[in-house]
């Protein structure tokens, strides 16, 4: 399964790009370094790509939480926030 994440470090947004899963199918969590479940914005940007609002996290590493039940894909990437 291919997830590409970019850019790393981000500065306002993050790109997670699947290319096995459509993206509307597709549900994402983003936890600070201790485990917290932070607010995030997200939308679809085409089929296999979506847009995630980091602009207003504080600087940090975050933990990226991608599932997809119908698929039995789950993966979780870890991104700075510049």
């Amino acid at each position: 399964q291919s997830v590409h994440i970019f850019p790393n470090p981000a500065v306002e947004y993050v790109h997670v790009k699947i290319m096995e899963v459509p993206a509307n199918r597709i549900i994402l969590a983003v936890h600070n370094i201790l485990g917290n479940k932070m607010e995030i914005e997200t939308e679809i940007v085409d089929d296999h790509e979506l847009r995630v609002k980091v602009k207003d996290l504080a600087s940090g590493y975050y933990l990226l939480a991608i599932k997809d039940d119908e698929a039995k894909f789950r993966g979780t990437y870890k991104f700075l926030k510049r």
